[in-house]
């Protein structure tokens, strides 16, 4: 096989690579905190398995928000193995290779990444490695090495619930320290905890736009973007009557908030987990109903009923932030409702 000078290089370069034993635990003293944005993934591979780990890690990360256009939760970006030096402490790294061509750079670089033995393991059984702070803290380290498309494909299955989870770990970890940090609004949050009985993490620039006592509701809201979160609640249970969740939860903006309307593109409504509890979850499209001054963008809903106190509760966000990425916010404000507790609780 003809060695090309770009070839030489690269070898020469790779050889330089130290050897990553991510199975170990490694001190993150000296190690600076990782880069980059959290909705992002760093992908290193050669341009000949560019499209097979497009399509895995594809599968792998499914979670679309329509905003009314579809919207990854995770956008990949690709780079070529030789940028790996500068971008292996990014906040979330993949390294990959499927084809076993010598002269794929890709294979190469995963050779020299792992050990012997775990590049032996992954590529004749389970191709995933996931490591944590390997060059960074509060970092997600992941190596996929299969010896053909077929193999790895076939693990999206197995391993989609594996990888996803530890992403939103860390997605968690690090927005949450960055949403929930020592700005947080505590006069705001004090002052509801007093007058209502239960709490919400509030973070720095949120305000209280309106409050209801007669109809029992508040509105918060934040601008740049524009979100707003509103909590309502109402007396019994009202979670069990199927057909009662839906009339109720569709008809909530407009007669709290007056001026939105839920609309029926994408229209879900499901029970789902909350905090431990079951709860009915409603997420989709809003839109304003005046149209001289037409907003919208995605929303999403929890229905959840406290037993102590004998009341059902609304808790309701969404977001206007046309052409522009709307998944990180829309998460960032699920982290913000989910810290909703009551004293009972």
């Amino acid at each position: 096989m003809k060695v090309t000078f770009k070839m030489y290089l690269f070898k020469a370069y790779i050889s330089l690579v130290p050897i990553i034993v991510l199975l170990l635990t490694i001190s993150c003293d000296n190690k600076r905190e990782a880069l980059g944005a959290d909705n992002e993934i760093r992908v290193i591979c050669s341009e000949v398995d560019r499209e097979i780990i497009q399509q895995y890690l594809s599968g792998i990360f499914s979670d679309t928000l329509f905003t009314p256009e579809p919207e990854p939760y995770y956008h990949l970006k690709f780079s070529e193995p030789n940028t790996y030096l500068d971008l292996r402490s990014q906040s979330q790294v993949v390294v990959a290779a499927v084809s076993r061509e010598p002269a794929n750079p890709g294979y190469q670089l995963v050779k020299r990444i792992l050990s012997p033995e775990q590049f032996d393991s992954t590529q004749d059984q389970d191709p995933i490695i996931l490591g944590k702070d390997v060059y960074a803290k509060k970092q997600l380290f992941m190596v996929i090495n299969a010896n053909s498309k077929e193999k790895l494909m076939s693990t999206i299955k197995e391993k989609q619930g594996y990888i996803r989870r530890n992403f939103h770990e860390q997605f968690l970890d690090r927005q949450g320290r960055f949403i929930f940090g020592a700005d947080r609004n505590q006069v705001l949050e004090d002052s509801l905890s007093v007058e209502f009985g239960w709490t919400l993490k509030i973070p720095w620039g949120w305000e209280m736009i309106k409050k209801q006592l007669d109809s029992n509701f508040i509105w918060l809201g934040k601008e740049m973007p524009f979100q707003w979160i509103g909590i309502g609640w109402t007396n019994g249970n009202i979670i069990e009557d199927d057909l009662s969740v839906g009339e109720y939860m569709w008809n909530w903006p407009v007669n709290h908030y007056g001026s939105i309307q839920f609309n029926e593109y994408k229209f879900k409504l499901d029970k789902t987990i909350y905090n431990n509890d079951v709860a009915w979850r409603a997420q989709g499209i809003w839109e304003t109903i005046d149209l001289k001054e037409a907003k919208g963008g995605p929303f999403r809903s929890y229905l959840i009923y406290d037993p102590k106190q004998n009341k059902t509760f609304h808790l309701n966000y969404l977001i206007h932030h046309p052409g522009n990425d709307k998944s990180i916010f829309m998460r960032q404000l699920d982290m913000i409702v989910r810290s909703f507790r009551t004293h009972s609780t």
